[in-house]
């Protein structure tokens, strides 16, 4: 996480100060993990609005130059690709975006990466938190502090995956996937912490590099060595973490082992019932729906089945980005943790909202005849 892209880092840092602050104030739980992520989400949506803005004005602006790329089609309808190059040298006179209409989209998906990242490395920080308050007598509180509504830990993904049993595992025919069941088993935290022994990289375990050593190297994650120097260095075990898988379930058994914790038989408890990967995908639909929509009433109607027409790339993206986004943010909230879900579900809402806002005021004025296209 030290190493990770420094916007990453500043986001998942800015969270986690957000949410030790509140948990300050409040009593800990789920829900207050949930208004950190609202409020960050609303405040990322608010900084992107202007972009979002500009978006439909490009469509409405392609609208009101419509009467004369029909001009243009009228008189280079026989040769496409003088058709393609005078409507573009058009557009880009006029001030209007091609891809205006995806523009949306553009921003939406680095974001969606960065806050996939920033969230991977919140609840990994949990997970090593989570060791430390276990091995200090406190593992079943912070556990249950965890719980938010249908969501046993909210820190892991609302799924149907239990430790025994990986429906997108078996999909994948065995392939490696997260997520499976409220607690990571010792076999992931292995894969998640000491692939390229990466656990060294990540902030948590800076600050408490010297309690967590010691406490993983009681687990057998790692073996100790004598520098030259004399200095103790903790290396990672070379054993694959056989040892460590082995005493790593005798050390989280106060929480597995407590049924008023996990809800049941651990080996066969799933995180939740899939709800947020389908509240996600429906609000991702809707959301783009809604947008496309009102966006196909600024937007001209190919006058051809012709790939080159700027209109018709334009729809063509877009009607393929309203299915792609739905079963993308399906995958991603199934397979990772509920706060992502979160995250992606507070987007939507949020960009609904905004969309209705804005299809109530600048393309009422659109059809008023008040916006003004803006020319160079």
């Amino acid at each position: 996480m030290n190493s990770s892209f420094f916007l990453v880092k500043w986001l998942f840092q800015a969270m986690d100060w957000v949410y030790r602050q509140m948990c300050s104030l409040f009593t800990p739980g789920g829900w207050v993990v949930v208004l950190t992520i609202f409020l960050f989400t609303l405040a990322i949506k608010l900084l992107t609005i202007f972009s979002d803005i500009k978006s439909r004005k490009s469509g409405i602006q392609m609208q009101a130059i419509q009467p004369e790329l029909d001009k243009l089609k009228k008189k280079y309808g026989n040769d496409q690709q003088k058709l393609y190059t005078e409507q573009r040298k058009l557009m880009k006179e006029r001030g209007v975006s091609q891809l205006g209409g995806c523009l949306p989209m553009l921003i939406m998906m680095p974001l969606l990466f960065m806050f996939f990242a920033a969230f991977r490395a919140w609840s990994n920080q949990q997970a090593l938190n989570l060791m430390l308050q276990i091995n200090a007598g406190k593992g079943p509180e912070t556990f249950a502090a965890s719980r938010f509504l249908w969501i046993t830990n909210i820190w892991r993904p609302d799924n149907l995956n239990s430790p025994s049993f990986n429906l997108l595992g078996l999909l994948s025919c065995g392939g490696s996937v997260q997520g499976g069941g409220t607690l990571m088993s010792g076999q992931e935290f292995w894969n998640t912490f000491a692939v390229g022994n990466n656990i060294k990289d990540f902030i948590f375990f800076s600050k408490n590099e010297a309690e967590l050593s010691q406490l993983l190297y009681e687990l057998h994650f790692f073996t100790k060595t004598i520098a030259e120097d004399g200095t103790v260095q903790y290396v990672l075990a070379s054993d694959g973490g056989a040892a460590f898988i082995e005493a790593y379930k005798s050390f989280v058994s106060p929480i597995t082992s407590n049924t008023g914790l996990i809800g049941g038989v651990y080996e066969h408890m799933s995180n939740g019932f899939a709800i947020l990967p389908i509240v996600a995908g429906v609000t991702t639909f809707l959301s783009s729906w809604i947008m496309q929509r009102q966006q196909q009433k600024a937007m001209p109607k190919p006058a051809s089945d012709d790939k080159n027409d700027p209109a018709a790339q334009s729809q063509s993206m877009n009607k393929m980005m309203i299915f792609l986004m739905p079963l993308m943010s399906v995958f991603f909230c199934y397979q990772y943790d509920s706060t992502f879900a979160f995250y992606w579900i507070f987007s939507n809402v949020i960009s609904l909202a905004i969309t209705l806002i804005l299809n109530a005021t600048v393309f009422k004025k659109m059809q008023q005849g008040t916006v003004e296209v803006i020319k160079k």
